[in-house]
């Protein structure tokens, strides 16, 4: 099986593949990546506002969709009562080609979605809560909505599918329609079945999600009413790639005159290793950045928000085609007051000395590490600050405050790891072959230590020995280790191929039921802990939500 991947620094963001002329898959899972990429193509500029009735959205809207969705009321029948996401509205008028054959062409198609994005969109508050499924994250606790909504609504798929829309009661009873004359079979089947399905769908479900997700509040009334930031400037960026490395760096933003950005990086890991690369991206909602960037051969899709007024920008950078594999990304204006935005490493043991590097801005080589903590040869350069930091060897263990003038962060002092956590906590992989590739999970091993009043204090990531073993008895008889796939040393898994295999009982497919065990070093000591993984079978149809 070939191996895919990033390693550490090398794999940053992401580039939108040119989609503007061309025409989205007919079918199957790159129709569902056509029509991923068609969030990212975008129209014309950012903003909010935008009533129905008017403007050149509404014009094409009126063109192409009036002949089913009649306007009245200075509105569009079903349109015009739903609030999403832009993923949302391109999973739309997916549904509307694959089921309809509304067949539009792709700059109709864009500018469509960046109207609906912007007119009847979601405010942050209310994508807050399920901004993990936007930004593609792997291995994330779906949204708890009680067990009755679980099987109702999340037993075909998340239920942050759900939280990212909005809708009054008649529209969550008309999307309850929908699904029986689109899937007839779903009262039928498990979990459906048990229970008075229908009854329940179309009696007290609407009114509930009603409640939970209103078309109309007053968050959404608030956001529409703000103009959007121009995002154009200086920024300084610090990220994280899980099983990686940090980095930190700049982005210059300019806003071109189709309303688009242009974003340029600079760019280092803590090793030195430095890297550039260009982005193109649109926001929609006055918000949401939905952008591509290449470094060098290497293309990055990017999800981030624009928070702080829009001095802010947050939110994850994936693989295109592999959104298991991607990092987090913080950038900030490089204006206002001193900000701390990081300080590597994130904890030193007492008696230890260590080169330390904060990124932030408007810094000083003045840095004050707190009682205990001796700092000298403090070097200043591009919004990066260096020190050598001898800690005392009886330091207490405890969080310290690193001062920067008004700015500061937190540096943990420790003098013995006391346990470790492998993050996700539980994970799925699922195997590859055919035209679907296989879908890794990475880990992470957290380090902790106790403090003298009992708490636990976080130390951050540290480096572990990597290894699987049976989560039971089952998996054991089953030689699910053997077959399954392998962890390598950065604690990635990487699934086996798809298929019946002879070589198993039944000739079972090559599914598994792990435990992935992170071993630290600590001293003569030895911490362990795992993480419980699912090895499971192909998905075919990726959607921009799952």
């Amino acid at each position: 099986m070939p191996k895919r991947g990033f390693t550490g620094f090398g794999v940053m963001l992401a580039l939108l593949l040119p989609v503007l002329g061309a025409s989205v898959p007919a079918s199957g899972n790159g129709a569902e990546r056509g029509a991923e990429r068609g969030a990212e193509s975008g129209g014309a500029g950012a903003g909010t506002g935008g009533g129905a009735g008017g403007g050149a959205g509404a014009d094409l809207v009126r063109t192409y969709c009036a002949g089913c969705h009649r306007e009245r009321a200075g509105g569009f029948e079903r349109i015009s009562a739903i609030r999403k996401t832009p993923e949302g509205w391109v999973m739309t008028l997916f549904r509307m080609r694959q089921v309809h054959g509304v067949a539009l062409p792709q700059p109709v198609h864009d500018a469509i979605v960046q109207y609906l994005a912007d007119a009847q969109g979601l405010a942050p508050a209310e994508s807050a809560a399920a901004r993990f499924a936007l930004e593609q994250r792997p291995n994330v606790p779906d949204i708890d909505l009680g067990p009755e909504m679980g099987i109702m609504c999340g037993r075909c798929h998340s239920l942050a599918r759900v939280a990212l829309q909005r809708r009054d009661e008649a529209e969550w009873r008309k999307l309850t329609h929908t699904h029986v004359g689109q899937w007839p079979s779903t009262e039928y089947q498990q979990s459906g079945r048990d229970r008075h399905w229908w009854d329940i769908a179309s009696g007290p479900l609407p009114a509930r999600l009603a409640a939970l997700y209103p078309f109309t509040t007053p968050e959404w009334t608030d956001w529409r009413a703000r103009a959007p930031a121009d995002l154009s400037g200086d920024w300084v960026v610090v990220g994280h790639v899980p099983g990686g490395r940090d980095f930190f760096g700049t982005e210059r933003i300019e806003r071109r005159a189709d309303g688009r950005y242009a974003a340029s990086y600079r760019l280092s890991d803590l090793e030195g290793t430095a890297q550039s690369g260009e982005s193109t991206a649109i926001v929609y909602t006055g918000y949401e950045w939905r952008g591509s960037a290449r470094f060098g051969e290497r293309a990055r899709r990017e999800v981030y928000q624009v928070t702080d007024g829009g001095n802010r920008l947050e939110g994850r950078w994936f693989d295109p085609d592999h959104a298991e594999e991607g990092g987090e990304w913080t950038a900030v204006r490089d204006r206002g007051p001193p900000q701390i935005l990081a300080v590597w490493p994130k904890a030193i043991r007492a008696g230890a000395a260590r080169a330390v590097t904060i990124v932030g801005i408007g810094l000083t080589p003045a840095a004050v590490f707190g009682p205990q903590i001796v700092a000298s040869e403090q070097r200043l350069a591009d919004h990066v600050l260096r020190a050598e930091v001898r800690v005392a060897a009886d330091a207490p263990p405890g969080a310290r405050t690193v001062s920067i003038g008004p700015a500061s962060a937190s540096l943990a002092i420790y003098r013995q790891i006391d346990a470790l956590k492998v993050a996700p906590g539980y994970a799925i992989a699922r195997l590859g072959g055919g035209r679907v590739d296989p879908v890794s999970a990475q880990f992470e091993a957290l380090a902790e230590t106790r403090l003298p009043d009992g708490r636990m204090l976080a130390l951050g990531p540290v480096e572990a020995i990597w290894s699987s073993k049976p989560f039971n008895e089952q998996a054991a008889r089953s030689e699910d280790e053997k077959f399954a796939g392998y962890i390598d040393r950065r604690g990635r898994f990487l699934p086996s191929v798809a298929g019946p295999n002879p070589a198993r009982e039944f000739s079972g497919d090559n599914v598994g039921d792990l435990s992935i065990v992170a071993t630290a070093h600590d001293g003569g000591r030895e911490i362990a802990a795992s993480s419980h993984l699912i090895v499971t079978v192909q998905r075919w149809n990726t959607p921009p939500i799952y």
